[in-house]
């Protein structure tokens, strides 16, 4: 049946009971089937909110005839027309068309890069549909979804909930109000105003604490937040810092080359040139040297750049981020999932004074319990304590296993899915206990707390029983008793102080094979007592350890190791105590030995320190264990008041903060919403040799802007001083208004756009992080830069010349002559082009090939250049003649010079690095 529209506002859901909104909906809670969904969004449409502005083809083409560079070459095709100069003028305006086709092309490449961006950083929702959960794009839920509601999860679309567990939301977005919100599911009255509407849930809000289920009753522009057309997390195009310094430089080089064009025409005048003929010469200059599109084609660049790093599952939300990575001196990494394959297995139990070894791997139900003394298989009912052991760990719990084509696969906490996969392994089946301890309620895992509890009503001894798991010295706290008996409760001895050194000996040994540690208790409760954390969580019976391994990613021991080469400290965050910690960071190279206990930092140690003590020692510690995401925040603002550059991984709603503070915060794709909204980069992998490849592209994107300046830039200058030099000198014009566009617009841009996307160096993570307050124009850059400019406005300087030098002026010799700077000005330019792939390396061992694009830029300005002088009908129009064999070498042999000089230049920077560095490494202490 098709559903019968509906809107938020036509019916009040808030005063309905669950089963008439199913009915409404034409719902059920099972969710909807894949039929069904797609005929709802041919309905309701997508779950979006209209966009501002969309791309508009025309629109974005005409805005580029609000371009000065292009308003000055209508200016000079216009005093070409009116001083009957045809020939000139269409030329003028052919370029005005490839100025305006070269900027609409970049533009919308950044436009629809930048959107591409936006719809991989998406939003997404978990819903149950015909019965099973799963993860889609937050734009694809409709009216009839169920939404499976967690902590840290940001609302997909309105909805009336009919299950809740503890579950708080923060609704501030919508309705101001900052405190939190606890959710039920009963009928409320009608006249309730929205902000007190507690069984129901809206877009954009976000979820703080516990879990629950809603039918989602409206979409998009339907819902409250599409009431005030608003998002919460809307992407916003930003402005770079590395884009405003390169507008700075711009309109430096603007004023100051505009200026030096009326100076010319001042000096081109009274040397007694015809005015509007130097007009449009110095327009022509003007235009060809102002780098107007710079901070397009840098914008360009860098959404281009960052498209790149989404293919390898690295998606930045916020440009700058692109700069900072290559600043970058520290990574603080969550170990479980970033550094670690987030596949735990139980690998040893604790139970009642005995250490039981687990085989199996991953999250298959197969394995066996071994005796770790003698070696024999055990069955784990003939077991002291381990059958009531492996029932808290199964109960208390909120993930499942499935199998899924062929593997088992955990839904939820990997953690919590190996307890399920070990209890399975005992034969234990989780339906059957929970048909006998039907949980009532629960109190939620919280990192600050370090343990969960949920409370079971025992259906054969009629009592309510409270499970609870978390970190062994935590529940070691809370415990007054230590239970024995085989599965069952009647055994309960004192937890001494000798039954307590005993767990903590069994839990360091544990750790000291980089185990994990969780363990379980559980109480029975009396009647009437209150479900609070306060009244459940004492007087505990502790029953046993479970030690699970996950192992670490292959390639993330290589990625440290890079990490470290680059100049960048790795750090590891982790919720394991300090025993574990230190086994697992030596095994993944991020400390030498497992001994080396002054490395390490618990959170019990953060607490206890002042500010002023941990600025101290943050600067030599690469792991902290046991901590909480308030420490987080302090190791980040420890870190950067010791000038630090600090990336920051996290996935929890508590790790926004640290997020937020860090210089590139990094979220993982499996975190909760909230954390991906604070971050800059999310991961869609989770892994950390993704940050470091994600490094090596930013880095890679900076190093290609600089490139892509030092090129233009280098020609712009080589120009003003060539020109100048004639003017001053009384020689006639060495490039005539033409050939400066020609050479400068249509031809120079596309090798231009090929160093945009060229290899990086070969030692790129071999350099130390760049400064961030460094300058574009290092001094290095600034020497190549008047080297580069100096060889090729004397080169061709000295060609022009050389061809006048005997002709008497000639009308015809000083076209041959013009027509050789032409050509050797651009063939300078395109051998520079290959000279400005590295500022350090030899094109030799960077290779000529290396880069297609720069490749088949070169040979399309070299066509272009042919075509301009070699064919007698374009001669008419760029003022040039054809030149013989000769011309050609001799423009040839000269342009070469710019490769020797810049090679000569390398080699001998290379040599003084390396003589200052044997001069500092045989230096005395």
């Amino acid at each position: 049946m098709s559903p019968n529209r509906v809107d938020s506002g036509e019916k009040k859901w808030h005063v309905m009971a669950p089963e008439e909104v199913f009915q409404a909906l034409h719902a059920s809670d099972e969710g909807l089937n894949p039929a069904e969904v797609l005929r709802r969004q041919e309905t309701y449409g997508f779950n979006e909110i209209a966009e501002e502005k969309e791309i508009f083809i025309p629109a974005l083409f005409f805005a580029q005839f609000k371009n000065a560079l292009v308003l000055i070459l209508i200016l000079a095709t216009v005093i070409s027309a009116i001083i009957r100069n045809v020939v000139d003028a269409a030329v003028i305006f052919a370029a005005v068309l490839l100025v305006v086709t070269l900027g609409f092309f970049f533009e919308y490449r950044a436009e629809k890069a930048i959107k591409m961006l936006k719809t991989l950083a998406a939003p997404t929702a978990h819903v149950l549909r015909a019965g099973t959960e799963v993860k889609i794009p937050s734009i694809e839920v409709v009216p009839g979804d169920i939404l499976l509601l967690q902590a840290g999860d940001r609302v997909a679309a309105d909805a009336r909930l009919f299950e809740v567990v503890n579950l708080t939301i923060d609704e501030s977005p919508l309705t101001g109000e900052s405190i939190p919100v606890k959710k039920e599911v009963s009928v409320l009255h009608e006249d309730v105003i929205l902000a007190e509407r507690k069984n129901m849930v809206y877009s954009g809000t976000t979820i703080l604490q516990g879990r629950g289920k809603g039918v989602v009753i409206a979409t998009g522009m339907r819902t409250e937040f599409g009431a005030i057309a608003k998002m919460l997390a809307e992407a916003k195009e930003e402005e770079t810092p590395l884009k405003r310094r390169i507008s700075e430089i711009g309109r430096w080089l603007s004023t100051a080359y505009l200026d030096l064009a009326i100076a010319l025409v001042a000096v081109g005048v009274l040397k007694g040139a015809d005015f509007l003929e130097m007009l449009i010469w110095s327009i022509s200059l003007a235009v060809a040297i102002v780098p107007e599109t710079l901070p397009l084609i840098i914008t360009g660049t860098l959404a281009l750049g960052v498209l790149r790093m989404a293919r390898k599952q690295a998606i930045v939300r916020k440009l700058p981020a692109v700069e900072t990575l290559g600043c970058i001196t520290a990574i603080c990494a969550d170990k479980t999932g970033t550094l670690t394959k987030n596949e735990m297995t139980v690998r040893s139990i604790y139970v009642a004074g005995k250490m039981i070894a687990v085989t199996g791997t991953g999250y298959a139900p197969t394995g066996e319990f071994i005796g770790q003394r003698d070696g024999e298989r055990l069955e784990p009912r003939t077991v002291e304590g381990l059958s009531l052991a492996l029932q808290i760990a199964a109960l208390c719990n909120d993930s499942s296993v499935q199998p899924v084509n062929g593997e088992y696969r955990v839904r939820g906490d990997p953690t919590e899915g190996a307890l399920v996969v070990v209890a399975r392994k005992a034969g234990l089946q989780l339906d059957e206990l929970t048909r006998r301890y039907p949980r009532v309620a629960e109190i939620p895992f919280e990192r600050e707390r370090m343990r969960m509890t949920t409370l079971h009503q025992d259906t054969v001894q009629g009592r309510t029983m409270a499970f609870v798991k978390g970190a062994p010295e935590v529940l070691l706290s809370l415990s007054t008793g230590i239970a024995g008996e085989n599965g069952g409760y009647a055994v309960v001895k004192e937890l001494t102080e000798v039954a307590r050194r005993a767990v903590l000996d069994a839990n360091d040994k544990m750790a000291a094979e980089a185990l994990r540690v969780i363990a379980v208790a559980y109480r029975g409760l009396p009647e009437g007592v209150a479900y609070t954390a306060d009244r459940v969580e004492n007087d505990l019976i502790f029953v046993g350890l479970f030690g699970m391994t996950d192992p670490p990613r292959e390639e993330v021991k290589e990625a440290i190791e890079r990490c470290k080469t680059a100049g960048i400290k790795p750090i590891m965050i982790t919720g394991d105590n300090k025993l574990t910690a230190l086994a697992i960071a030596a095994e993944l190279g991020v400390i030498t030995r497992p001994e080396n206990d002054e490395k390490v930092l618990t959170g019990a140690d953060l607490e206890k320190m002042s500010e002023e003590e941990l600025e101290k020692r943050v600067d030599d510690v690469v792991v902290y264990s046991r901590v909480s995401p308030a420490h987080k925040l302090r190791i980040v603002e420890s870190l950067q008041r010791r000038g630090n550059v600090v990336a920051m991984t996290g996935d929890g709603i508590n790790d926004a903060p640290a997020l937020k503070r860090s210089d590139v915060g990094i979220a993982m794709n499996s975190g909760t919403e909230v954390a991906k909204e604070a971050s800059d980069m999310v991961l869609t992998d989770d892994n950390f040799a993704t940050i470091v490849a994600a490094i090596h592209e930013g880095r890679a994107i900076y190093d290609n802007v600089k490139k892509y300046l030092l090129y233009i830039l280098s020609y712009g200058v080589a120009e003003v001083f060539l020109l100048t030099s004639a003017i001053f000198s009384g020689l006639p014009f060495p490039l005539v208004a033409i050939q400066i566009l020609w050479a400068n617009i249509v031809i120079e841009d596309l090798p231009a756009m090929g160093l945009g996307i060229d290899p990086p160096d070969p030692d790129i993570m071999a350099r130390k992080p760049r400064n961030p307050r460094e300058k574009v124009f290092t001094p290095r850059i600034l020497q190549l830069l008047i080297l580069m400019a100096a060889v090729i406005g004397i080169g061709c300087l000295g060609i022009f010349l050389h061809y006048l030098s005997g002709s008497d002026g000639a009308e015809g010799m000083v076209k041959k002559a013009q027509s050789m700077v032409f050509a050797t000005f651009i063939l300078y330019e395109m051998i520079n082009a290959f000279n400005c792939r590295s500022e350090r390396y030899s094109l030799v061992r960077v290779g000529i090939l290396s880069n297609k694009w720069l490749v088949g830029g070169v040979i399309s300005s070299l066509l272009l250049m042919i075509f301009a002088i070699q064919l007698p009908f374009t001669g008419r129009f760029f003022h040039t003649v054809p030149l013989t064999r000769v011309d050609w070498g001799i423009a040839l042999a000269t342009s070469t010079t710019i490769f020797i000089a810049v090679e000569v230049w390398k080699a001998c920077v290379t040599l003084f690095r390396l003589t200052k560095d044997k001069r500092v490494r045989i230096l005395p202490p």
